[in-house]
């Protein structure tokens, strides 16, 4: 099981299989974000789910989530960690993907499977292969919203050159490191890289 990739799936109302993706080599965003734990930590409800957030490593911008999943075996607690970076006045939510077999653990991604503690999230060191989710995210300690990465206009992007990156046999799209200006273009509505119609909306209900 994949406990990144259903959190995402998760927050952005998506299909639990079958689904395309669109991946980073590296954390999106330029710079470390620093998080306040008045902002980014407490309790968030949306028509989901409902997610405990726990600042790590604020200055390092290292955040950790965790929700109850129902399974066959009965309710199930579940845990990731993951980065918010900036370009400009833009900020992203990044979770590394490590893909691996049904059954087997997701190194890092559940309690108790981390055991060297939370590291900024850069990208550099990342072995062979790394691939990232990520999101634009928006939070004023209040309400956090999330604009997921749209598939088909991303695809479309690389296709015409316009985007660095590669699409998959599996058709996820996976973009090499973007600079300044291709971010800003992402992060413009004007452009559709991003569901900006599909916003997943978390609503703080506590501490």
């Amino acid at each position: 099981m994949r406990v990144a990739y259903v959190f995402f799936v998760i927050i952005a109302g998506l299909c639990l299989s079958g689904c395309e993706a669109v991946f980073t080599r590296q954390p999106v965003g330029e710079e470390t974000v620093k998080l306040d734990p008045q902002v980014w930590q407490g309790t968030w409800l949306s028509d989901e789910i409902v997610v405990l957030t726990t600042v790590l490593d604020g200055e390092n911008g290292v955040l950790h989530a965790a929700w109850v999943e129902r399974a066959a075996e009965g309710a199930r607690f579940e845990t990731v960690t993951g980065s918010v970076r900036r370009t400009g006045d833009m900020l992203f939510l990044n979770m590394e993907h490590r893909q691996v077999e049904d059954g087997q653990p997701e190194v890092g991604a559940a309690s108790g499977r981390d055991t060297e503690g939370p590291k900024e999230d850069t990208g550099e060191n990342m072995p062979a292969g790394a691939e990232f989710y990520w999101a634009r995210i928006e939070n004023d300690g209040r309400r956090a919203v999330l604009w997921w990465p749209d598939v088909e206009q991303i695809r479309l992007a690389v296709k015409a050159g316009q985007l660095p990156g590669t699409i998959k046999q599996d058709q996820d799209v996976i973009l090499e490191p973007l600079d300044a200006s291709r971010l800003a273009r992402i992060g413009s509505p004007e452009s559709s890289l991003l569901k900006w119609s599909q916003p997943v909306i978390f609503i703080r209900i506590g501490d």
